[in-house]
C-alpha cells in the first residue's frame, strides 16, 4: 500500500511539475490576498492504522504576503461495521504554508508548490453496541483526542482562474490527498 501511495504521489508531483513548468508567458505566483479552498480525498488513514474508510478532507487558506498563507484545516473518517461498531477520527485545526515557486524559480502562475505546517486536534471515538451475534451491549464508549502537529508539502494546479486540482503529502488525517481547488 506504502509503495504504491508513494507512486502515485510521485506521478502527480511528476505531472504538475513538468506541465509547462518554466513557461516564461505569465506573471510569477502571488498569494497575497488570495483564497484557496481545497475539498479532497485521503489515500490511507492515520487514524484508522489501515482499517478501511474513506478520509475526507477541507482546507482553506489566505495569502499574507507574496509566499505566505494561513487558514484551517478539517479532516474526517468513520468506520462502520454492520454488528454496529463504529470508529470516527476527526481533526481540525490551524495552518499555514510557504509557496515556494519563487525558491525553485517557478515562472508558471498555474502552478503552486507548498509546503507548511500546522497545529491541530485529533478526537478519536469508538462506540460499540452489540456483537456479531446480534445480542445487546449495554454499550461500550470510548473517545479521546490529542493536540498534535501537521505537515503537509504539495501542489496544485489551476486549470482556469477559479478552479483546479491538489495533491499533498503529509502528516495530518491521511499521508496522500488528493482534490479540487477553489481559488477567489
Amino acid at each position: 500500500m506504502k509503495k504504491k501511495i508513494l507512486l502515485t504521489a510521485t506521478l502527480l508531483f511528476s505531472l504538475f511539475t513538468t506541465s509547462n513548468l518554466f513557461a516564461q508567458d505569465g506573471s510569477p505566483l502571488n498569494v497575497k490576498g488570495t483564497n484557496y479552498l481545497n475539498a479532497g480525498v485521503g489515500l490511507g488513514s492515520y487514524g484508522l492504522s489501515g482499517t478501511g474508510g474513506l478520509p475526507l478532507t477541507a482546507s482553506f487558506e489566505h495569502g499574507i504576503t507574496k509566499n505566505i498563507s494561513a487558514g484551517a484545516t478539517l479532516g474526517f473518517i468513520q468506520k462502520k461495521y454492520a454488528f454496529n461498531w463504529k470508529y470516527t477520527y476527526l481533526i481540525f485545526g490551524a495552518r499555514g504554508s510557504y509557496h515556494l515557486n519563487d525558491a525553485l524559480k517557478v515562472a508558471n502562475p498555474n502552478l503552486d508548490i507548498y509546503a507548511g505546517l500546522g497545529l491541530i486536534y485529533r478526537r478519536y471515538s469508538f462506540n460499540y453496541t452489540n456483537d456479531e451475534s446480534g445480542e445487546p451491549l449495554h454499550g461500550l464508549n470510548s473517545s479521546g483526542g490529542e493536540i498534535d502537529f501537521e505537515l503537509h508539502a504539495g501542489g496544485r494546479y489551476m486549470f482556469n482562474k477559479s478552479v483546479g486540482a491538489f495533491a499533498e503529502l503529509g502528516y495530518g488525517i491521511s499521508p496522500l490527498q488528493l482534490g479540487v481547488t477553489l481559488k477567489f
